[in-house]
């Protein structure tokens, strides 16, 4: 039986983050017999076009919230009037969560709250590859 493919996008402008995430991925992919394709961004005006163009391509969107030229919560209120269909699909990864919590205040967003642990981490995984 072939291993389940999911492509996976990802903004960060930490490098640090940025391998941790993609560590924490390749653990992942051995322990649940599955393949990831990884495509990492750090600059925000480049992950929001690859979004709004390719956006629907990707199973899970690991997104940080402060960053320089334009924030996560500015990129996924943009989404919001672009392709609403993506939303769901957003993980927050930040030391920040009041912050984008306070600026969507009826909306539940997926957080996963630095630093994280690998059982955070897959925790979260698992709730947005579930089909």
């Amino acid at each position: 039986m072939a291993a389940k493919e999911y492509k996976i996008f990802s903004l960060e402008d930490d490098v640090t983050i940025q391998g941790i995430l993609k560590g924490f991925l390749t653990r992942y992919m051995k322990d649940n017999q599955c393949v990831f394709k990884l495509s990492m961004f750090s600059d925000p005006v480049q992950g929001l076009f690859e979004l709004t163009s390719n956006g629907n391509q990707y199973k899970v969107i690991f997104m940080d919230v402060h960053m320089p030229m334009l924030t996560g919560d500015e990129i996924y209120e943009s989404l919001r009037h672009v392709n609403p269909d993506l939303l769901g699909r957003i993980l927050f990864v930040t030391g920040f969560a009041d912050d984008v919590a306070s600026r969507f205040p009826n909306i539940e967003l997926n957080v996963l709250h630095k630093p994280f642990k690998y059982d955070d981490f897959t925790t979260k995984l698992n709730f947005l590859l579930r089909d």
